[in-house]
Formats: structure tokens, C-alpha cells, sequence
């Protein structure tokens, strides 16, 4: 099983406090804390965060569905729904071509799963086909997808989370009598694809006022505007309320997978669709949650850090080292018994995806070292090797970013026809997308968005790319986007904290990017006992924290590397500074709050 992962290996080299409010955001905590009933330690991260007014505060905690916006205000909307019913009406063939990641999977399983319930409803005749590619044919629309759907005959093609940067595939399906819909939230280049609609929020004729969902959440606004249509209600009829209900659950997964800001739209979307999750009754994703262990067995909701750290992964494990089909067949099985081998099968491909990743992760790290010791002003990593397997570089240049604090590009080359092709990850600082635009002389292709991108290269301009790399990196990131640095969104003192915090602060849930759990820190504690460790491989650290009359249990997971500093802080310096988030933890009967520590340091207003 995966453990989720804090992060805690990169020690933040900065702490940086919140700023200290004007006296217009004092009053308006005050306000915020009186009307909502809430602590002024939530109510002044609130105001940090941009919520002065109550409208905008009480919105935020509520996370209502009539926060979403209409979906008719995304470009081409109508002409896709209209082109979409014309197909329904005259029986034509639909096929449906999604990703094989976890967000192209269930944005391509959501609609696929609508038009089942307008089949169902009064259009037996409909035939429409849902396909993912798998990854050794390339991503999106490759020569041999391409050949796969027009062997298919449709009329009508519908891609999910790619397409965008496809125009010669595009072009190619047209001449074939193929008409096409983009749907896709990727970085929309100069001139839009050739297709029937291009619904992408990040065109820039768009006037949809949000454009960070991504290819599941862009999917179930298509499935709620044809779900309108086909009502010839915009209060849709109750089948297809109950499927866009339920179907908030693959758009809340795609939406954590892809680490899109869980901001607007993707937070209301997140929190509907894991209460969706928790009464899901779709046999897949059923068979899928029970297999996760989640936390909570009273409500069986999961929260967003287990759908990104333990479903998610699963769900892309078949992409990377098996056949994303498998992921596919799973969100759309009615079968249980079918489901749950479905499930045995990713979860073999994900302990195999962990194998090869460790082995990677190695040999990329000490490629990584060299170049950090060959050159200190190193500002991004373009590694390469032959045969890294492709499905798994993606999330090494992750681990490289977090723990160097640079943009990682990772190259697996294929001696065969000397074309590498790569996955890289970035920092706040440098768009990635737009950064490999400056560097599209050198690229065979290149796509995604400002954290994550793919890109093919000739083997032969590997070093040209990353020497011409290192200089737009160079360009783009300041020394300031180089410091690392922990986020603190108040300073707090021990007695303040209670079970009542602690529920105040899991209403800024779901968290993630864009929208951090609050991080707290309490300054000059000291630890009346050393230090333990804890867990079956003693990976965690344990200690109470103790200031004036109040004493509270740190936890602190997978930071066993650092116990000894711990220790030696503890003892030499007396205090210590801690960053934590609070966590309500029930065992055995008993209640009570833990500190789940995020880092330390010696406190500076008692080193010694």
C-alpha cells in the first residue's frame, strides 16, 4: 500500500511567516470571526488568503454546487452539444479517446458512462466506443491511434484530455470523413486545432471565468450541457441528475491526479465529488476505494490527500507498466467480480510501477549530484539514460524537484531509433510548457502545462537542449524562485489548540495545490522527554511538545533520517520551533489532538 508522503526529506531552508495584517484586515477577522462563529486563527488565514468579505469567506467553507459555472460559457460548447446530438440523433458512431493517465482514464470513463444512460434512456441503437492509448504508442493522437479509430468507422470522434497540439492527426481524421471534438485543458498554441469545437478554457478567445479544470472536470461539464440538451430542461430530469451527481466522483479524481489548484471550480468539484465517492456504487470504483484502506470507516469519504497519494496511483499504475485499458475497464465495469481482478491487476502493476521507480529514482539522483557538484548554478536538471522506462520518469522528475528544488526534465532514449522521448516536472517560478516553447527548435514535439509536460527529442540534440535549457531556466527563475521555503500560515501557542480548531481547519478542505492545508507553528516548545521512534519499520518520529502548562504529542512520519538531529536539538538548544497541522486522532476510544510536525529547527529565541 502507498504511504502518503509529507514530504519532510526537504527541510525548507526558510520559514516564512505570513505578514502581519493592516488594521482594515484586522477588522475584517473580526467580522469573519463574529458572523461565521469562527476562531480568529481561521479567520485571519482566511484574510491572508483573499477573503476579506463574507460573501467570499462563507462561499469558500460551503463549497455550494451553484458556484459552478455554466458550462454553455466555455468556447465552442454549443457547437460541440449540437454536433453531439446531431450523431445521437442519426445513430451515428461515437468514439470517445481519452489519456492513460489517471485524468485522461476517468474523464474518458465519465463521458463514455453518460452516453450508457442515454442509451439506456431512449437511444438503444447508440454505439459509442471509449478507448485510452497505451503509452508505447506516444501520447494523444499518434500515428497508430489514429490508424486504431479509423479502423473503428466513426462519425464522430471525441478526444478528453488531449488533442489541443494534434492538427496534422486532426487533419488527418477529417480527410477521413471523421469529425472531431476537442476537449482539453492543455496549453493551446498559436493557431487552434482543426476540429468540429475546441473546448479548452485556455484559448484566448475564451471568456469562461476559470480555466484550471482539467480533462475529467472539462468531461463532466460536456456530460452536464448535453445532459441539459437531451432534458430540453436546464433542470435536467432525474436520471441524468443522478449520473452527473454520482459522476462528480471521476472528476474529483481527475481533478487531485492531476494536480490542478484547488481553487474555484476544481474545489467544488473536488469536495462533491469525494462525498460521491463515498456512496459510490459503481463496482470498479467501489472495488477500487475498499481496496485503499481509507482512513476514515465511519463515513468511508475518503479526503483529497488519499484520492491523489493512493487512488490516483493505481489508476495510473497500468498506463505506466501494463495496459491503461485495464484502468478503463475497471471505472466502467458493472461486474464485481470482474472488478475486484481488475483491481488485483493494478495493484500488481503499481508495486511494479514502485520497483522500477526506485531504481530510476537512483540512478537519475546520481546523475543529478554530479551535475549540482559540476556546476553549483545549476538551475534545472535534463537527465538522460537509455531505456528509463517511460511510464515511471514522470513521477522520478517529481521526486527530483522535491527534494532539489529545480525543474527536472527526464529523457528515456531508444537506441533503436534515437529519439528520447521525456517527462518533466517544475517549480513556481518557471512555466514548463512555456519554457520548452522557447526550446521548440530543438523538439521534435512537446506539450502539457506551467508544472508538468512531455516532450520527444533527437538523441543527438540531448546536450545541445539541455545546455540551451539551462539558459531559459536561468532566465526565467530568479534567485528569490530558488529558495526553498515552508509556508507558515500562523503562529500559534499550544493552549490554542483544541478539537474545535481542528474541525475549523478541515473546512478549508479539500487541500492541495493551490490551496495548502493551513500550516501552523508554535515557537520556543521544549521536549520534557527525548524523542522515540515508532512504526513497524521505525520510519516515524514521536515526542510531546511542552509549553507553559500545556503539552501536546508531535507526530512526525517518515522523518526517521533526521531523528538523530532531533535528538541533538532537543537536548543542546533546549526549544525548538515546530511546524505542524493539528489532527483530530481517535484510538481505542479515546480523543484527542496530535500535532503531525511538517519540520523543526532550533528556536531562535533560544539558541544557545
Amino acid at each position: 500500500m502507498d504511504k502518503v508522503d509529507f514530504r519532510r526529506k526537504a527541510t525548507p531552508g526558510h520559514w516564512a511567516f505570513s505578514a502581519a495584517l493592516e488594521p482594515a484586515q484586522q477588522d475584517a477577522v473580526k467580522r469573519l470571526s463574529l458572523e461565521l462563529k469562527l476562531s480568529e486563527v481561521c479567520a485571519r488565514i482566511l484574510v491572508r488568503r483573499g477573503m476579506h468579505g463574507l460573501e467570499g469567506a462563507d462561499a469558500f467553507f460551503r463549497r455550494r454546487m451553484d458556484l459552478l459555472h455554466d458550462p454553455q460559457g466555455l468556447p465552442d460548447m454549443s457547437k460541440a452539444v449540437a454536433r453531439i446530438a446531431e450523431a445521437v440523433d442519426k445513430n451515428q458512431k461515437i468514439v470517445i479517446f481519452g489519456d492513460y493517465d489517471a485524468d485522461g482514464v476517468t474523464a474518458t470513463a465519465l463521458l463514455a458512462r453518460f452516453f450508457r444512460v442515454l442509451k439506456t434512456r431512449n437511444r438503444p441503437m447508440l454505439e459509442v466506443d471509449a478507448l485510452v492509448p497505451e503509452r508505447s504508442q506516444g501520447y494523444g493522437l499518434s500515428a497508430e491511434a489514429v490508424e486504431i479509430i479509423r479502423h473503428k468507422k466513426p462519425a464522430l470522434l471525441i478526444t478528453v484530455d488531449n488533442g489541443i497540439s494534434a492538427h496534422e492527426s486532426l487533419a488527418r481524421l477529417a480527410q477521413a470523413g471523421i469529425d472531431c471534438i476537442v476537449v482539453d485543458h492543455h496549453h493551446v498554441g498559436e493557431t487552434l486545432p482543426p476540429a468540429v469545437a475546441v473546448i479548452n478554457p485556455k484559448r484566448k478567445d475564451s471568456r469562461y471565468p476559470f480555466n484550471e479544470l482539467c480533462g475529467a472536470g472539462l468531461a463532466f461539464k460536456l456530460a452536464w450541457a448535453l445532459s441539459v440538451h437531451f432534458s430540453q430542461d436546464r433542470k435536467v430530469t432525474p436520471e441524468f441528475r443522478a449520473f452527473l451527481l454520482d459522476a462528480m466522483a471521476l472528476a474529483a479524481i481527475g481533478t487531485l491526479a492531476d494536480v490542478v489548484p484547488l481553487t474555484g471550480e476544481n474545489r467544488v468539484l473536488a469536495h462533491h465529488g469525494l462525498k460521491a465517492m463515498g456512496g459510490t456504487a459503481a463496482p470498479g470504483l467501489r472495488a477500487l476505494l475498499d481496496n485503499c484502506n481509507l482512513d476514515d470507516e465511519a463515513t468511508k469519504i475518503p479526503r483529497a490527500v488519499e484520492v491523489a497519494f493512493r487512488v490516483a496511483p493505481r489508476i495510473n499504475a497500468p498506463g505506466r507498466c501494463g495496459q491503461a485499458a485495464d484502468a478503463l475497464e475497471l471505472l466502467l465495469t458493472n461486474d464485481p467480480v470482474r472488478a475486484k481482478a481488475l483491481v488485483k491487476t493494478l495493484e500488481g502493476h503499481n508495486s511494479e510501477r514502485q520497483k522500477i521507480e526506485a531504481r530510476i529514482l537512483d540512478e537519475a539522483r546520481q546523475q543529478a549530484l554530479k551535475m549540482l557538484a559540476e556546476m553549483p548554478g545549476c538551475r534545472a536538471f535534463v537527465l538522460n539514460a537509455d531505456a528509463w522506462h517511460i511510464g515511471v520518469i514522470g513521477i522520478v522528475a517529481s521526486r527530483l524537484v522535491d527534494e532539489f528544488h529545480r525543474p527536472a526534465l527526464l529523457l528515456s532514449v531508444d537506441r533503436a531509433s534515437n529519439v528520447a522521448q521525456g517527462s518533466g516536472r517544475s517549480i513556481r517560478g518557471l512555466h514548463l510548457c512555456e519554457a520548452l516553447m522557447r526550446e521548440k527548435e530543438h523538439l521534435l514535439s512537446y506539450g502539457g502545462h506551467a508544472a508538468a509536460a512531455g516532450l520527444r527529442i533527437d538523441a543527438a540534440k540531448i546536450d545541445i537542449f539541455r545546455a540551451s535549457f539551462q539558459l531559459t531556466a536561468s532566465s526565467m527563475l530568479s534567485d528569490d524562485d530558488m529558495l526553498r521555503r515552508l509556508h507558515i500560515d500562523e503562529q500559534i501557542s499550544l493552549d490554542q489548540i483544541n478539537q474545535t480548531l481542528c474541525a475549523e481547519l478541515d473546512k478549508f478542505e479539500p487541500c492541495g495545490a493551490g490551496n495548502a492545508r493551513p500550516m501552523l507553528a508554535a515557537l520556543g516548545v521544549s521536549v520534557p522527554v527525548l524523542p522515540g521512534l515508532m512504526g513497524k519499520e521505525e520510519k516515524h518520529v514521536s515526542f510531546f511538545a511542552k509549553h507553559q502548562k500545556s503539552a501536546m504529542r508531535v507526530v512526525g512520519f517518515n522523518c526517521a533520517e533526521r531523528f538523530n538531529a532531533l535528538c541533538d536539538l532537543s537536548l543542546k538548544n533546549g526549544a525548538l520551533d515546530i511546524a505542524f497541522r493539528p489532527k483530530i486522532n481517535t484510538f481505542r476510544g479515546n480523543t484527542n489532538v496530535e500535532l503531525i510536525m511538517e519540520a523543526f529547527r532550533a528556536s531562535e529565541a533560544h539558541a544557545g
